[in-house]
């Protein structure tokens, strides 16, 4: 397991990272000299505020909440349960920083005359997409630099079909699979399917305890134990 997010991507500001446990030590929730720093260093403190999330992001039609059409008068809307950022909702200031986008506007504006987006950092966040097809992110895919779906090995379709769709995400630097199938039912994915971000990129999640793993390493665990196990029997 590993952390997803390594620390030489972070955004940190050593001078202006000395203002926070300042405030800490002041017992401050609110740092009340903060409006009379300099504009620049103000800046510098409302970016460290930024922290990696996973965003759920799906696309759904018609009143049930289906992931596909049932008719040709169905059209898509952009779900999210994920909270907008606190730090958004602080002051005008913030909100003028540019610390988060208004990102997905393009799959919500099919057919409704509300058009909807979600907040995202794009280099840090991960898109969780959930069980939502992958085509229905086709508009955006190349802005999506961190992805997360729930998928089965073991279902068909995926297999043979829909994993083919992975070619779409082309800028992708990390893939995280939650393994509704169990994770050991991957053993093997990263050289049965294609994969844009390379196959050491690519994690897998267990679909109860949470917790993840390399794919490379799960492959690797799992052929030496084939190979122990193949020995030992003859």
């Amino acid at each position: 397991m590993r952390s997803i997010f390594h620390p030489a991507e972070a955004r940190s500001v050593p001078r202006a990272a000395q203002f926070l446990p300042l405030a800490k030590r002041l017992g401050q929730s609110t740092f009340h000299p903060f409006i009379r720093l300099p504009a620049e260093l103000r800046s510098e403190i409302w970016k460290l505020s930024i922290e990696p999330r996973i965003v759920d992001v799906e696309m759904r039609y018609n009143q049930l909440g289906e992931y596909y059409p049932r008719s040709n008068n169905d059209t898509p809307y952009l779900v999210s349960r994920t909270p907008v950022p606190a730090v958004l909702q602080t002051c005008q200031e913030a909100r003028n920083e540019g610390l988060y986008l208004q990102a997905f506007s393009e799959l919500a504006g099919l057919g409704n005359s509300r058009r909807r987006y979600v907040w995202l950092a794009l280099d840090i966040d991960v898109i969780d997409i959930g069980e939502t097809p992958f085509n229905s992110f086709e508009p955006v895919a190349s802005v999506i630099q961190r992805l997360r779906f729930e998928r089965s090995n073991s279902e068909e379709y995926f297999y043979h079909s829909e994993s083919r769709d992975l070619r779409i995400f082309v800028n992708v630097r990390e893939i995280q699979i939650v393994c509704a199938d169990g994770i050991a039912a991957w053993h093997g994915a990263t050289e049965e399917h294609y994969f844009p971000c390379g196959s050491e990129n690519v994690f897998l999640v267990g679909p109860e305890e949470g917790e993840m793993t390399k794919a490379t390493e799960l492959d690797d665990m799992l052929d030496q134990e084939y190979k122990e196990d193949y020995f030992r029997d003859h």
